[in-house]
Formats: structure tokens, C-alpha cells, sequence
């Protein structure tokens, strides 16, 4: 009996060590419906400082756990669930999806988050599984299509930025460009610099209510992107990216042929048979090649020290463009450290990016010789003073050459060398601290930096026709540097209470940014000592500074109120106007959360939503002090000056200004509806809004002798803005072995010059003093304003034949009428992502109608005279086939007829894939080998090379390539 006493107090004693006893709980984390594994799952132990995320796989592992503790796990369109640990091993953990996904998704706001279901403006939010797929190499292609109301124009030549419009844009003299913010340090040095692998998210705010918050930077609206971070959970997750693709010519410009070409000259200009070749040279495929692109990326996640949640990527990107001698090279390194000490209490973020890149340009005027130089040439003649490429050239005496025609496009490329080489050093540190004496109020402070340093140089070969000077071989070769550097500090404090059932949140801060850039310009270092006019510009730089204010108040889960307002300051405008007051209010409702659709099973959300805010405008480019009187010495050796004796001084010229220079202010009106149907197998919103802009910023005519100047920029009338947007999501099927999403998008945008003062201003020029474009009370800005044509029976345009539109008998610039415009009525997008067990499958179109092109590359080239017809005896050119549509004889440049019809269907890419798990035998890996096509095809009526066009005025761009494309994402 007392040894049992003895056991009994023995096991008394150990019961609670065991009890306190730590250790290990793996498991995986699937989807109740498909089973599937969900990576990204955070995993934390109730009441302790400890959590993780699950892997590529679902799987997790926590150490140092005792029985009993509660373990939760959330992700996000899931709902969330509690496990009380009791020694289970290898535990399966089925995450049911939640009703409605809308109320989980975090949209980034502007200083803070909100869920998507308490958001009252109208924001977009595009994640990972949102992105466009196949060959990804800048930032924006991840964008392009998938917002309603979101234009993206990529250009075609490697390492080129896009043009992003939302909604139109909203000015007609400063820029329509929407303010791009990066983990809070807004930027202005472009996306190229950027690994699109290092991207987790980014949110589109569009209408005023949402960009009021960012005043005089979101009339345009904001991008606000959010990069990938680090992970608390133990041991480091590696995943590598590689991407290949073949780069193509998807389409040339159709021009004559060598024997079509010789019958031309035949026909038309028979007295210049002699000037014909005996080869037969297509010069647009001398010009164009296959290229090569090589994008690599390697990231690692863990959690460094087991305090500091990290994320450190490297990337390496290659592109060889279609055009001969183009190329782009990029390396990036980015650095993301969020630890949090003080039981959370105290939290920083830690962006640091660096990046390099390398460009070659080839000279593009190779695009437009190729399609004029004479096709009967061959390249090489060994005969040729200009390095043996063939050219049109008169020797008049020793190292003294007159040319003619247009130049070799092959030349253009060979004996040009222009490169640009850049470091881009930018990022931020943001700290967050919670009072622990009032933990209801939140201190961010937020430190940002953006440096970009550039070098160039420019050469062209003294053999070549391009380099000479005053008729005589010298050649050119220039070097240039320049530099910019943006600052950045914002701090502001946050409330956050519940009193019952009405919660507030209000956030005040004060923000400050500075602009600051210098370069320089050797000008031709071969040029003679006297005549070379080297020069460093030293930007005055730009100072911005504000205050800021933002309260939410939600009342009952179910009425939503924000109310913003901020006060900005520029240095672009004098003391009288410097500052401008933006405010904002909104307010949404949701339905859905009322005891009549509580338990419908149709209606799974709704959400109501009302708008109106006051954004500005100041970003004027070059006229950062336009408001200030300043002078400027003339030149010492080419300007005005004046002599005393024999000696000359240069004069101080007194430039024009405009003290009275204000802010553009934009009004926007949104009202829209956010939806769930059918336990959110459909979800969606519907947004219409109205916006106007008033003082507006235009450069424009002023009086001669007025104010030393004959243009300027003034506040000079008004602009508007309406549309619809609408975009749904179906999930057509969601089965355990395969799923079926489509995203659908569709934006009508209709903008009106509403007040410009009575004047007109002319835009679009197509040569000398030629214009093909107009701003004009009540018509769209950049309409085209031309003469026009009439036709004979067969339809063919009758050269110089116009009509007489005001009826006096005769054809003068009054006669001139508005034609269509460039700006689409309608742009769409679609995308469609197929899985079925381990393949993928995803198609992504685009779509713009009612936009119009004016069609230059023929108007400058398609007509005898000075044209097909060289201006010299001695030269004969080439020319598309729209002349024989045409046989003008003369330039016509003013001609509606020139005005096409350019919307398209574009189907962007086809990619599909194959994932294989745990290969070569490592666990807890993934390797999925994906190829596709990118830019597979475009359907329009117009003939030219591509229908989209950003400006709408085609005088040849760099093609954008067609790519075949293989990848791989190996994660482990």
C-alpha cells in the first residue's frame, strides 16, 4: 500500500510538467470542397507570440506548443478555425470557404487598409490569382485588362513603359498620369525598374471620395501597389522563376515589293527608270529579327532570426528586341524585413530596392526608312564612301557629299550606338508603435527615398550618311548624365474605437516630398572647341507638403460614412496660391446585412455605395516656377549681346510668367453597387460617375508682345468626364478535380471639352504647320480636325476635293470639321483560368471600340511628288500600297480620308501548365512547366501595323512582338 502511495505521489508531481510539456504539431491545411492545399494559411497559437504559414504544400509545422493551446487558422475568403491542441499528429485541417469573400479582401486606401465589404469608394483590388499570365516582364502587363475603367498602353520596344489612364484622365496641359505608390513611398521614376515577381497586390482607387485622401496627387487616380513580404513561420522557402520566349514580328507595313515597285516608277515617274537597282530587298525584314528574352528570378522567405519576417529576392531580365541592335537588361534585388516587438505593440517595415539597367536604343527612324528606302537596292555597295552601305549621294568634292531619299534603314542601325545605362536605389522605412497606455491610438511614421542615377552616350560613325555635318564626314558622339532624387516623410496618428455598435476610425497626418534632379549634356564632342555648348540643368526641384485628415464611421455593421479632407502645397504656384483645400465624402450601405436579404440564398451581398470628392492638379512638367519672374542669359557665342568697344556681353532676357497660376481642381460624382449572387458564385460591381475639371492647366497662344513670350500655361476653362464601369466574376465550376473562372470587364467613358474660353488649340502635328488635331468647346480633346473628302462612284477619294462645309464657294481652313476621335468609347477585358487536376489553362482578351487612328504612316508617304517622287532628281522612294486607294500626286496630310477606324479585339495570351509535385524526390516542393503565346492576334479594320496607338496619330511605332514562351516556377 505505500508503494502505491509513493507511485500515486510520483505521478502527482509529473502531471502538471506534463501538462506544461512543449512540443511539435504538423499538419496540412486543404479545402473542404476540392481538398486542394492552401500555401499562404496563418497558423497562430492563441495568446502566444508564435505563428507560421503553411507552404506551397498546406503544410505547417509549429514547435514549442503545450496541450490545450488554442490554435487558429485564417486565410483569407475562408472562414476561420480554432483547434485546441491535444498531442494530434499530422492533422488535417479543412478550411470551408466563406460565404462571402468580399468582406475579407484588404484594399490598400491611402495611409491604412479597410476590408473590401467596408470600403466606400470605388476601388479596385488585383492580386496574384487576378494577374495576367504568359510573358510577364514589366509591371503594368500584370494589369493590362483586368480593371474596368483602367487603359493601359504598353509600348513595344524592350524595357518600354506603359501609359496607364483611369478613367480617361482628367486635364488637357498637365499630366493624366495616376499617382503610382509603392509600399507608401509614391514615386514618379516609372515601373520599369520594378520585378513584377516582387508584386503581391495593388489597388486602384478611382473615384474622388477614395483619392481625396492623396489631394493634388489623385486626380488621375492612384495605383497603390503592394509587394510581396516575409513569413513567421520557421526554415526558408525558396522559389526560383524562369522564363524564356521567342520574340517575333507580328506584322509588317505593307508596301510595294521590288517588281511592284519597278512598275510604279515605270508608270508614274518613267524618267527616273535609270535610278532602278537589280535586287529585290525587303528592307523591313533587314531590320526586323527574332529575339530572345531570359527572365530569371530566385526569392527566399523565412523568418530571419526568428524575429524578423523576410523576404529577399534577385532578378535578371534579358530582352532582345525585334528591332535590329534594341535591347533591355534589368537586374533587381529587393530586400522586405516586418518585425514587430512589444507584443505587436511596435512593428516596422523595411523596403530596400536596388536596381540596374542597360538599354541599347536603336535608332526607330529605321522603321520609317525601311518602308520608303528603294527596294531594288541591295544593302552593300562596295563602291560606297559610308562604311559600304548603299545610298543615295552626290560626291561634290573632296569630303563634301550631298544625299538624297531616304536613308539605308540597315545603316540607320549598324552605325548608330546609343546607350543608357541607370541605378535606381529606392524604398522605405515605416515604423508603427500602438500606445500602450491608450492602445486605441496608433504613431506611423513612414521615411521614403527614390534615387535614380543615369549615364549615356550617343554615337554615330563618322563613315555615315547619318554623321555628317555641313555636308562633310565628322560623325556624332555625345555624352550625357543626369540625376534625380525624391524624399519622402509622412506621419500621421490613428484612432480606432468601438462605442456599441457604432465604430470609429480617424487617421490625421501631415506628409512632406521633395523633387530634386540635375543633368548635363556634352552636346558632339567632335565638334570644333568653339561650337560645342556642353550644359548642366539644375532642376529648382519641387516641393510638396500637406495635411491630411480621414474619418470612418460604421454604425451597426451596416452604414458606412467616410469623410476626408486634405490642404496641399506646391512650389509651383506663388505664395497667393499655393495651397489648395481637397475634400471628400462617401458613403455606403449594406443591403445585404438588413433582416430582409439576411438569409436569401440569391443575394449574398450588396452593397450600395455614394460618392463625391475635390482632387487637384499641379504636375505642369518643365513649368515648375512659371508663377516666378526670371531671367535668362543669352547665348555667349550664337545669342543676342551687346558690344561696348570690342568687347561683347551677353544680355539677361526677361522670360514670360504667370503669377497668377492656380490649381486645376477635378469634381468627381460616383454612385455604385457591389454584389454576391448565389452564395457569391457571382460577384461583381457597377459604378457610374461624373467628374469635371475646372481651371484647367493648358499651354496656350498669348498676345505678342505681352509677356515675352508667345505661349504659356494659364487656367483656362473646363473639361467632363462621364461613364459606367461594370466587372463580374463567375465561378462556372468548383469541383475537387477542376475549377472554371471567368473575369469580365466593361468601361464606357465619354469626355467632353466643356469651356475653353472661345479659343482653339491645335494638336497633333503632321508636319510643317499641319495639324490634324484640335481642343474645342464641346468636342473630345485631341479630336481630329481635318477637310472633308469626297469620292467618286467607285469610292476612290478625289484628290484635293473637298467640301465646301460653310458654302462661299471656296475651300479655306473654315471649312475643317471635327472627325472622330482617338479616345475609345468602350474598352473590355476578359480572362478565363481552367484548372483540372495538375494542368492550367488561362486566355486573357482585350477589347477597344469606337477609338479612331489618324493614318500618318501613309499620309506622309503614299503620293508622287516629294514622295515616291523624290524633291531630288536623283532619288526615287518607296511607298505603301494605299496608293494605288489614292494615286494622289501631291501630300495630302489634311484629308479625313486619313482618319481610320481602329478598334480592335486583341487576344493577349494563351498560356497553359503542368504542376508536378515533390520532384526529385524533395518534399514539400512544386515545379510547375508552363509555355503559351503572347500577343497571339488582333482582329481591326485597320490595315496598318497595330490599332493600338497611344494619341491615336500611327507615324510608324516599334512593333510589339509575338511571343512563344516557355516558363517554370519551382518552389521548395
Amino acid at each position: 500500500m505505500k508503494t502505491i502511495y509513493k507511485k500515486l505521489l510520483v505521478l502527482l508531481l509529473l502531471l502538471p510538467a506534463s501538462l506544461l510539456a512543449q512540443s511539435s504539431f504538423n499538419g496540412v491545411v486543404v479545402d473542404a470542397k476540392s481538398n486542394q492545399p492552401i500555401p499562404g494559411v496563418n497558423v497562430v497559437v492563441k495568446g502566444a507570440q508564435q505563428s507560421v504559414t503553411t507552404d506551397f504544400d498546406g503544410k505547417f509545422k509549429l514547435s514549442k506548443i503545450k496541450q490545450g493551446d488554442a490554435v487558429v487558422f485564417s486565410f483569407v475568403g475562408y472562414k476561420g478555425q480554432t483547434i485546441t491542441y491535444s498531442n494530434q499528429a499530422n492533422l488535417t485541417v479543412k478550411l470551408q470557404e466563406a460565404e462571402n469573400q468580399l468582406q475579407e479582401v484588404v484594399v490598400q486606401v491611402g495611409y491604412g487598409s479597410v476590408k473590401k465589404k467596408d470600403a466606400t469608394g470605388s476601388v479596385a483590388v488585383i492580386t496574384a490569382k487576378d494577374f495576367n499570365k504568359g510573358a510577364i516582364t514589366n509591371t503594368e502587363n500584370l494589369l493590362n485588362g483586368r480593371v474596368a475603367g483602367v487603359v493601359v498602353t504598353q509600348g513595344g520596344r524592350p524595357g518600354d513603359g506603359a501609359a496607364i489612364r483611369i478613367r480617361g484622365g482628367a486635364s488637357l496641359g498637365a499630366s493624366n498620369d495616376p499617382l503610382v505608390v509603392i509600399d507608401g513611398l509614391p514615386v514618379n521614376n516609372g515601373l520599369s525598374s520594378i520585378n513584377p515577381n516582387d508584386i503581391e497586390s495593388f489597388s486602384i482607387l478611382k473615384d474622388a471620395s477614395a483619392t481625396a485622401i492623396y489631394g493634388s496627387r489623385g486626380s488621375n487616380g492612384v495605383v497603390l501597389i503592394k509587394t510581396k513580404k516575409g513569413t513567421k513561420q520557421d526554415g526558408v522557402k525558396v522559389s526560383f522563376n524562369s522564363l524564356t520566349t521567342l520574340n517575333t514580328v507580328a506584322k509588317k507595313v505593307d508596301v510595294y515589293s521590288a517588281d511592284e515597285f519597278r512598275n510604279i516608277i515605270t508608270t508614274y515617274v518613267p524618267s527616273r527608270v535609270g535610278l532602278l537597282g537589280t535586287g529585290s530587298t525587303d528592307w523591313q525584314d533587314e531590320i526586323y529579327r527574332n529575339g530572345i528574352t531570359f527572365s530569371n528570378d530566385l526569392s527566399l522567405r523565412g523568418n530571419f532570426l526568428k524575429v524578423i519576417p523576410t523576404r529577399l529576392s534577385v532578378g535578371k531580365t534579358n530582352i532582345d528586341g525585334v528591332l535590329e541592335t534594341s535591347s533591355f537588361k534589368r537586374n533587381t534585388i529587393a530586400l522586405s524585413m516586418t518585425p514587430s516587438f512589444l507584443d505587436n505593440h511596435l512593428k516596422f517595415e523595411v523596403n530596400a530596392n536596388y536596381a540596374t539597367e542597360k538599354n541599347r536604343y536603336a535608332d526607330e527612324g529605321a522603321i520609317g526608312s525601311a518602308i520608303s528606302f528603294n527596294p531594288t537596292y541591295v544593302n552593300y555597295d562596295a563602291n560606297s564612301p559610308f562604311g559600304g552601305y548603299k545610298e543615295s549621294f552626290t560626291l561634290n568634292s573632296p569630303n563634301n557629299y550631298t544625299v538624297y531619299g531616304a536613308a539605308n534603314p540597315v545603316a540607320l542601325l549598324q552605325q548608330k550606338n546609343n546607350q543608357g545605362k541607370s541605378t535606381r536605389l529606392y524604398g522605405n522605412i515605416q515604423t508603427e508603435y500602438k500606445l500602450h497606455f491608450f492602445e486605441d491610438i496608433k504613431a506611423v511614421a513612414n521615411l521614403g527615398y527614390d534615387r535614380v542615377e543615369g549615364t549615356g552616350t550617343n554615337f554615330t560613325s563618322a563613315n555615315s550618311r547619318a554623321g555628317l555635318y555641313n555636308a562633310g564626314k565628322l560623325g556624332y558622339n555625345q555624352n550625357t548624365w543626369g540625376n534625380s532624387t525624391n524624399t519622402l516623410l509622412d506621419g500621421y496618428l490613428n484612432y480606432n474605437k468601438k462605442f456599441g455598435k457604432v465604430k470609429v476610425d480617424l487617421t490625421a497626418g501631415y506628409s512632406y516630398q521633395n523633387f530634386d534632379s540635375e543633368s548635363y549634356y556634352s552636346t558632339n564632342t567632335l565638334l570644333p572647341a568653339a561650337e560645342q555648348k556642353p550644359d548642366v540643368v539644375t532642376s529648382p526641384g519641387v516641393n510638396l507638403q500637406a495635411y491630411y485628415s480621414r474619418l470612418n464611421v460604421d454604425l451597426s455593421e451596416k452604414y458606412l460614412l467616410t469623410l476626408n479632407f486634405r490642404r496641399d502645397g506646391s512650389s509651383r504656384f506663388s505664395e497667393l496660391n499655393r495651397w489648395g483645400n481637397f475634400p471628400g465624402a462617401a458613403f455606403a450601405w449594406k443591403v445585404s446585412s438588413e433582416e430582409f436579404l439576411k438569409n436569401s440564398k440569391t443575394v449574398s451581398e450588396l452593397k450600395l455605395r455614394l460618392g463625391w470628392g475635390v482632387t487637384g492638379q499641379q504636375d505642369i512638367g518643365g513649368a515648375a516656377y512659371d508663377y516666378f519672374q526670371r531671367y535668362n542669359l543669352s547665348a555667349l557665342t550664337s545669342g543676342a549681346t551687346y558690344q561696348f568697344g570690342s568687347q561683347f556681353y551677353q544680355l539677361g532676357r526677361p522670360e514670360g510668367y504667370n503669377a497668377n497660376l492656380k490649381w486645376e481642381e477635378t469634381t468627381t460624382v460616383n454612385a455604385g453597387l457591389d454584389f454576391g449572387l448565389f452564395n457569391d458564385k457571382v460577384t461583381g460591381s457597377l459604378d457610374v460617375y461624373s467628374k469635371t475639371s475646372n481651371d484647367l492647366i493648358a499651354y496656350v497662344p498669348e498676345g505678342s508682345l505681352q509677356n515675352f513670350r508667345t505661349a504659356g500655361f494659364q487656367n483656362i476653362g473646363s473639361l467632363t468626364s462621364k461613364g459606367a464601369e461594370l466587372n463580374i466574376n463567375y465561378k462556372a465550376i468548383e469541383t475537387a478535380n477542376s475549377s472554371l473562372n471567368f473575369n469580365y470587364n466593361i468601361a464606357y467613358n465619354d469626355i467632353k471639352i466643356k469651356d475653353l474660353g472661345g479659343l482653339d488649340f491645335f494638336q497633333g502635328s503632321v508636319g510643317l504647320d499641319v495639324y490634324s488635331q484640335i481642343h474645342q468647346e464641346r468636342l473630345a480633346p485631341n479630336t481630329f480636325w481635318l477637310y472633308e473628302q469626297v469620292y467618286d462612284a467607285a469610292g476612290k477619294p478625289l484628290e484635293g476635293v473637298y467640301v465646301d462645309r460653310n458654302g462661299d464657294g471656296q475651300i479655306t481652313s473654315l471649312d475643317k470639321h471635327a472627325f472622330k476621335k482617338p479616345n475609345a468609347d468602350i474598352t473590355m477585358g476578359f480572362m478565363t483560368n481552367y484548372n483540372y487536376k495538375k494542368w492550367d489553362f488561362s486566355m486573357a482578351w482585350r477589347t477597344s471600340l469606337g477609338n479612331y487612328i489618324y493614318d500618318n504612316v501613309n499620309a506622309s508617304r503614299s503620293f508622287l511628288s516629294q514622295s515616291i517622287s523624290d524633291n531630288n532628281v536623283n532619288a526615287i522612294n518607296n511607298t505603301t500600297v494605299d496608293f494605288d486607294n489614292t494615286l494622289f500626286t501631291q501630300k495630302r496630310a489634311e484629308s479625313d480620308y486619313y482618319v481610320k477606324d481602329a478598334s480592335w479585339l486583341k487576344l493577349d495570351n494563351v498560356t497553359i501548365g503542368y504542376l508536378i509535385e515533390a520532384p526529385f524526390n524533395v518534399q514539400s516542393s512544386s515545379l510547375r512547366l508552363y509555355s503559351g503565346v503572347q500577343n497571339v492576334m488582333t482582329i481591326s479594320k485597320y490595315k496598318g501595323m497595330d490599332p493600338e496607338v497611344f494619341g491615336g496619330i500611327d507615324s510608324t511605332i516599334y512593333p510589339r512582338a509575338r511571343m512563344f514562351l516557355f516558363g517554370l516556377n519551382y518552389n521548395f
